[in-house]
């Protein structure tokens, strides 16, 4: 093999290496740290949204067992909000106009589909949590 080939095989291998990294770095760093994830719900007009999307009362996708914080902004002037799961007994309580509240949860061992509703809105304000 020729010096330039060497050079080349090596640089690749650094290359590869330096990749792998950047794709594992990441998770074991934020595994060992805080391994919550954080869905961002915003409540405008009387509909959750998840933060910077415009699908009302979306489906909520969570791995069996995860661990999972509901961030929920209250967008709506003079209206009370809050998320809640009541088969979990699980909610933020409620947030008095332009705030926000948090709940932590950690998903159920088994597969299945859940709805989360607000306490004083739960005819408009509903949606599911799939647990996959």
């Amino acid at each position: 093999m020729t010096t330039q080939a060497k050079s080349r095989s090596a640089w690749i291998a650094g290359l590869a290496s330096a990749l792998a990294l950047a794709v594992l770095v990441p998770h074991v760093v934020s595994s060992s740290f805080d391994d919550t994830r954080e869905i961002h719900l915003v409540v405008r007009d009387m509909t959750y949204y998840i933060d910077g999307h415009d699908v009302p009362n979306p489906t909520l996708y969570v791995r069996r067992g995860e661990r999972i914080r509901i961030r929920l902004t209250n967008r709506d002037l003079g209206m009370s909000h809050d998320f809640g799961v009541r088969a979990w007994q699980r909610g933020t309580g409620l947030i008095d106009g332009p705030g926000e509240a948090a709940v932590e949860f950690v998903a159920p061992k088994a597969p299945g589909e859940e709805t989360y509703s607000c306490t004083p809105h739960g005819e408009m304000m509903r949606g599911t949590i799939r647990i996959e």
